[in-house]
């Protein structure tokens, strides 16, 4: 069998790391476990990665890459496509990999700017911001730009109930946080909502 290399044994790393974790959970996993897994070495590991959180890290950004755009025509439809691509990744992750990440930053604070990167920066969040800017060009939202927080404050309310309370959010869930706090905020008005606006007299012509 021909040598790995590059981009072919780090996904093969990354592939046994997510098999890892979710048999043994963050806690139980070790370099060791995931070199036999992957058929290589934990120098291998070691090269890429300074330590079993960091690579956690990866594994955990891997699941939020290659994130297509949604462009539906409404930005409410597309605001729950993507969420529902996140929830859709959040549930290939333990509960357990999320908090322990978190836990591990406490004493590590280079880890806990790339966690916080990951959230700010990652392709999800990119996505979302495309798709507000799609929804100011029609008309459905005021021009930004948007502060980061804004852009990403959908997925980490969804990422802070699954961490904090264990709350596995639910297409309900996902409509409550874009009816009743993301939509609001951003100044959304709903192709309906606007054609109705568009029909209704004015006071003037009241009786």
């Amino acid at each position: 069998m021909s040598r790995r290399r590059g981009a072919e044994l780090e996904d093969a790393i990354l592939d046994a790391a997510r098999e890892e974790l979710a048999e043994l959970g963050y806690a139980k996993s070790t370099m060791r476990g995931i070199a036999k897994r992957a058929g290589t070495s934990k120098a291998v590991l070691y090269r890429r990665w300074s330590s079993l959180p960091e690579l956690f890290l990866d594994t955990l950004a891997s699941r939020f890459t290659n994130v297509p755009v949604p462009d539906t025509g409404d930005l409410r439809d597309d605001v729950l496509e993507l969420l529902r691509h996140a929830q859709t990744s959040l549930g290939y992750t333990r509960r357990d990999t999320v908090s322990g990440l978190i836990a591990d930053t406490v004493h590590d604070p280079r880890l806990a700017q790339r966690l916080r990167d990951l959230i700010a920066d990652s392709a999800l969040s990119d996505a979302m911001s495309t798709v507000l800017e799609l929804a100011a060009e029609r008309g459905q939202i005021p021009p930004g730009p948007w502060p980061r927080r804004v852009i990403t404050l959908p997925i980490s309310l969804l990422r802070d109930d699954f961490v904090v309370f264990g709350i596995w959010p639910s297409d309900a869930d996902l409509a409550a946080v874009t009816d009743e706090v993301f939509l609001p905020l951003l100044g959304y008005a709903s192709p309906a909502g606007m054609v109705r606006n568009r029909d209704r007299p004015s006071s003037e012509h009241r009786e």
